[in-house]
Order: C-alpha cells, then sequence, then structure tokens
C-alpha cells in the first residue's frame, strides 16, 4: 500500500510503504470487515539481520495499526534503502546533537 499524507507530527510524507504478510493482512480485514489503517511502525530493540544472498538487511518491527492491534514483521532494505536510512540517520544525530549543545537541558 503507497499513500502521501502526513505524519504523526504533522509533517509530509513524500511516499509511505506498509507490508505484512497476506495472513496478517487477510485476518486484520476479515475481522473488521476493512483493510486497516497503519498509524506508526516501530523499530524493535533487535539486530538488524544481513542476507549476503540477497542483500537485504532485515530489521525487527512493530506495526501499530489504529484499531489498537499490533503486527510484528520485518522492514526488509535493499542495499540503496540501507544506504538512504543511514545517510537519513547521521543527519538526524547531528541536528539532534548540534540542537542539545544549543539548548541547555
Amino acid at each position: 500500500m503507497h499513500g502521501t499524507g502526513t505524519g504523526r507530527t504533522g509533517t509530509p510524507l513524500d511516499e509511505v510503504t506498509h507490508s505484512a504478510t497476506a495472513d496478517q493482512t487477510r485476518r486484520a480485514t476479515c475481522e473488521s470487515g476493512i483493510a486497516p489503517m497503519v498509524d506508526r511502525v516501530v523499530l524493535m530493540q533487535r539486530d538488524a539481520r544481513y542476507d549476503h544472498v540477497t542483500e537485504e538487511t532485515r530489521l525487527a518491527v512493530e506495526v501499530h495499526l489504529r484499531d489498537g492491534a499490533t503486527i510484528r514483521t520485518e522492514l526488509v532494505l535493499e542495499p540503496g534503502q540501507l544506504y538512504t536510512v543511514a545517510l537519513q540517520a547521521e543527519r538526524t544525530l547531528s541536528a539532534r546533537e548540534q540542537a542539545c549543545s544549543v539548548v541547555p537541558r
């Protein structure tokens, strides 16, 4: 499922991609009669796994649905996506460090 909109903080999202196994989606759809709506995806405190055959990195995540349900699954990143996430994380960490050093707590 792809779409545009705003995140929890009201900032625009360029592209949002949600994925669950077919069984999870079918079960959630059947119980409510409508497709589940994702509220947020939370990174779980587990080590990432790298598969050298497929060159994919897998991160454990919890998908929180608007109806309160939670689905545990994996975020699968291809090499280009992994580098993009790494660059974004570096920029965010740098901005956070700068903000923390300017504003006393």
